[in-house]
């Protein structure tokens, strides 16, 4: 039997801007197959139109499709690895095949050459919300009165600060537009998915650089939870981005969870996982969107007091994190929230451990396959650089 899934009420709207003659961003709102969508085009003589309006009908059409249907009831019904592995490659196909399909359109018109688009969206699966992003176009979550990013942007900005070399607040307007990543735009396009649990009361802001340039996360927070309804907030968000200046197009996306549906992980628990992952050496150096990215590679696995962990599962080697629980491994103290077992078993070619671990309490563990491992690093090489270097220290240590 499946599970309830979330309910939700939306709105968007949408503006030229003071600047723009044509409005180049796009959304979508199906109710129905709960699915969520903000682009925002570039390129000249309205192609950029073009490109946003064909990303949102491109995927709507994939993910409405019986193909994604049914990966969606296989993970709502069993939660496996497998299913979420085969879940967030449908989700990320169709906005691939988007991207190629922007591509032939612009060979096959040369007043359509150049063009590209964000894209960020999300398809609802039972309690929880399957994101796709590339762009600068933002997802912000806002839970219990804060507001956190969920999306990272893809742009020349955001990679010099990730690198530590953030330019002078001067220079910084000459590099924030500057995508890395987009629809449409060279050959191959990197979408990254992630999975976020839905509550009750949540709220997920989806929107344009038109909007999101003229708030912070505190003032976004504000803005989304004191109007009573979706509608009154995305109106009052891009009536303020206008009166702020409206030198972009404006697009602001609400989604409001009036029920959260079931997930596998009751909530109080799912906050005291996140903790421990936060604090894992392996995870620590992330941001929250980067670890979010990275956790969709980890199966969560309860084992019982005294019994060794594997070294192997389903043909390759194992890493765990603990969340909670004591685990004794030979020749270390004893480890629990937050700690990594195996480390080495995500580097390719290290020699198994002579000894195993073993828990000393119930134990409740993240299981991260090395293909799996190796497979997010090879997709999402910011991450993968940056788990490389982790892990190098780890070992060191």
């Amino acid at each position: 039997m499946l599970k309830a899934g979330a309910v939700v009420v939306a709105a968007a709207t949408t503006d030229v801007g003071r600047v723009r003659k044509h409005n180049e961003d796009a959304h979508l709102i199906d109710t129905e197959r709960e699915i969520f969508i903000v682009a925002d085009g570039m390129g000249g003589h309205a192609a950029g139109e073009v490109a946003s309006h064909a990303a949102v009908t491109h995927v709507h059409e994939t993910w409405t499709g019986v193909s994604l249907q049914r990966r969606i009831e296989a993970y709502v019904k069993n939660g496996d690895a497998k299913a979420r592995r085969e879940l967030l490659k449908a989700v990320r196909e169709g906005v691939v095949t988007a991207h190629l399909d922007i591509l032939h359109q612009a060979e096959a018109d040369e007043a359509k050459r150049g063009m590209g688009t964000t894209f960020t969206g999300f398809i609802v699966c039972g309690g929880e919300a399957v994101f796709a992003h590339a762009g600068d176009s933002r997802a912000y979550l806002i839970r219990d009165g804060l507001a956190m990013q969920l999306s990272e942007d893809h742009t020349v900005l955001s990679r010099l600060r990730a690198a530590g070399m953030g330019p002078k607040q001067g220079a910084q307007k000459r590099w924030k537009g500057v995508l890395t990543n987009a629809l449409g735009i060279g050959d191959a396009t990197r979408v990254a998915t992630f999975l976020v649990p839905l509550y009750t009361a949540d709220r997920i802001l989806l929107c344009s650089d038109g909007v999101y340039e003229y708030f912070d996360h505190h003032e976004i927070a504000t803005l989304v939870t004191e109007k009573p309804s979706p509608a009154l907030a995305v109106n009052r968000i891009v009536e303020l981005a206008l009166e702020r200046g409206g030198h972009d197009n404006a697009t602001a996306l609400l989604v409001k969870v009036i029920e959260g549906g079931e997930t596998m992980i009751p909530k109080e628990q799912r906050d005291e996982d996140e903790k421990a992952v936060a604090r894992c050496p392996l995870f620590a150096a992330l941001s929250p969107q980067e670890r979010l990215r990275a956790l969709r590679i980890t199966t969560g696995r309860e084992i019982k007091p005294e019994r060794e962990l594997p070294q192997f599962a389903l043909n390759t080697r194992v890493a765990y994190i603990i969340l909670d629980g004591e685990v004794l491994q030979p020749g270390r103290r004893p480890m629990r929230g937050g700690d990594i077992v195996y480390p080495e078993a995500l580097i390719d070619g290290a020699p198994d451990r002579e000894e195993f671990a073993e828990t000393r309490t119930a134990c409740r563990l993240l299981t991260i396959r090395r293909d799996d491992f190796l497979e997010l690093c090879e997709e999402d090489t910011d991450i993968g650089v940056r788990l490389y270097s982790v892990l190098a220290k780890i070992m060191a240590g």
